[in-house]
């Protein structure tokens, strides 16, 4: 060390830093990655009450978001809402079997075909909080979902107007998403994109995976974007998946792939 310049000595130290801290680092890794799911969870809340703290209360915003108002899930959520329906079923007692959403301007509701099994009289409520009984216009073959037209008579059809909910391609992984559940369309589900699920290697994906607590969604539940777009809808086949650290997550079928085949 005698015989080293002033200038290799601090070469030396920072050498000798940046060593240490990649081994921290691959250290600290390799210990989570061995935590049980309860000590991870706890630590990363930690890390986000952290970083809460550290902003300024009116300027959080989710990383990839913008911090414009437009862009904040407030407004966001507010938007979606006016596209997302109740069935129900008025020939028992008009409770709500489920969710689905608005595709054009002439109030078609696409939803999952599980809500309307069994159903004497289905009726759609839309946010507006106006009323139609409604019928099976069209329904995948083979698949889930199912498409209802309001009955409106000729007055209703001139002044009615609806909030048809824009259809976007598919989704990236690692996407902020959120998601409409509860009997009411009040529950909020806020997660990432964390897997394409396909048939096989070569085929495209039908469905996503999401980091969005399943109990916060229900059949019909739209899956959106952070511009307020659908990207997915719950439907009663995709049963929540499990994963390696044993997160339960919620699966959307993907409305992007059949999109052409939509009612107009």
């Amino acid at each position: 060390m005698e015989h080293l310049t002033k200038q290799q000595i601090v070469l030396l130290t920072l050498l000798v830093s940046f060593v240490t801290s990649i081994a921290t680092g691959i250290v600290t890794v390799s210990l989570i990655n061995q935590a049980p799911a309860g000590t991870t969870n706890t630590i990363e809340r930690v890390i986000e009450n952290t970083v809460a703290a550290a902003l300024p209360a009116d300027n959080l915003a989710t990383v990839g978001q913008s911090n414009s108002s437009e862009d904040s899930l407030t407004s966001i959520v507010s938007s979606v809402e006016k596209g997302v329906v109740k069935i129900q079923d008025y020939g028992i007692d008009g409770s709500v079997t489920g969710l689905g959403v608005v595709i054009n301007g002439n109030g078609t509701v696409m939803t999952d075909k599980s809500n309307i099994v069994g159903l004497k009289n289905i009726a759609v409520a839309y946010a507006d909080g106006d009323s139609y009984n409604a019928v099976v216009i069209q329904q995948q073959i083979n698949g889930d979902l199912v498409f209802l037209a309001p009955i409106l008579s000729s007055a209703q059809a001139s002044s009615t107007s609806f909030s048809p909910i824009s259809i976007r391609s598919f989704p990236k992984l690692g996407e902020m998403v959120a998601s409409l559940g509860g009997t009411d369309a009040g529950t909020l589900g806020v997660g990432v994109v964390d897997r394409l699920v396909s048939a096989d290697a070569s085929s495209s994906p039908f469905a996503v995976s999401t980091t969005i607590d399943p109990s916060k969604v229900l059949p019909g539940s739209p899956l959106f974007d952070i511009s307020g777009n659908l990207i997915g809808l719950q439907t009663s086949s995709l049963a929540s998946k499990t994963d390696s650290t044993s997160k339960t997550e919620a699966e959307f079928y993907l409305i992007a792939p059949i999109k052409a085949a939509l009612p107009k």
